[in-house]
């Protein structure tokens, strides 16, 4: 049940008894707002019989707000998914992703915030079951912050962590991995939200995200590259130590370079990443000498 909903009867009961609710309904939803036990007999006339009054009254209720511009939404798609926030009826819920603003972007992406994290799939409904701290987490929080949603919070907020230099490599050597196979993944769009968020100090939007790839993704493959060497490059440089940074790269450089002896005919994309190394070592090497 709609507990918000809920508080809004007990807060306003003397306007709802006799006329909606008896004095004995009004004490059940008390007691299950304060989260007491319930015998089997009033657990039974609770969702029997006053959980169809809240439930009808939410219907009166309901409201739907918009997060992000909505003049980058498909009309058809907000009504369609204004609809599926109605069907599954969820105190706190949102439909976000690609779905709202790309004709040729069939999956939907529903979260419900709640007690439980889970994930599942229901046709081409991606069902993702978060806690209400998860919005503080930046994956969510972009999200959220373009979506079509049954409640509205103003001030989150966001918790940023900084990433594992091991999992940002990763994900970078993956991303030139798949631009030299023409096959842009979305380990290209986890590089340019790292960027944003800690180099220009933004938490992009779902949509903002993706026209900013697209962007990215639309350019040659010499210049793409270029693009994700230099976030990287400021990513990395910016979020550990020149002397931590400079070890790195050492044995980066090291490997990198008996490997491309190894593999003559297959290291385009390991003379890339020893590009890379070299220029954050030479930087590194050049910080350590002002300071």
């Amino acid at each position: 049940m709609n507990e918000n909903l809920c508080k809004k009867v007990i807060e306003n009961k003397s306007k709802f008894i006799p006329a909606l609710f008896t004095e004995r309904q009004i004490s059940l939803l008390q007691k299950y707002l304060k989260k007491k036990q319930f015998t089997k007999t009033e657990q039974t006339y609770l969702y029997s019989t006053i959980k169809k009054k809240i439930d009808a009254l939410q219907s009166l209720e309901e409201q739907f707000y918009t997060r992000g511009d909505i003049s980058t939404m498909i009309p058809e798609r907000v009504e369609q998914a204004k609809k599926i926030l109605k069907e599954i009826n969820k105190e706190k819920a949102f439909i976000s992703g690609s779905f709202l603003f790309s004709k040729k972007y069939n999956d939907i992406d529903i979260f419900v915030v709640g007690k439980r994290r889970k994930q599942y799939h229901e046709g081409k409904k991606n069902y993702v079951c978060i806690r209400e701290d998860d919005l503080k987490k930046p994956i969510f929080f972009s999200a959220y912050n373009y979506s079509i949603t049954t409640f509205n919070i103003k001030n989150i907020k966001p918790f940023i962590k900084r990433p594992d230099y091991n999992s940002l490599q990763s994900t970078y050597e993956i991303t030139i991995k798949w631009i030299l196979e023409k096959n842009d993944q979305k380990e290209t769009r986890d590089i340019v939200f790292y960027y944003y968020i800690f180099i220009k100090n933004q938490i992009l939007n779902a949509y903002i995200l993706s026209k900013i790839c697209r962007e990215v993704e639309s350019k040659e493959k010499e210049e793409k590259i270029n693009v994700i060497n230099n976030m990287v490059k400021n990513l990395i440089l910016k979020l550990y130590s020149p002397k931590y940074l400079y070890s790195v790269q050492i044995k980066s450089l090291k490997n990198l370079k008996e490997l491309i002896k190894e593999y003559p005919k297959a290291n385009n994309n390991l003379k890339i990443y020893y590009k890379l190394s070299e220029e954050i070592k030479n930087e590194c090497r050049r910080i350590e000498a002002e300071t």
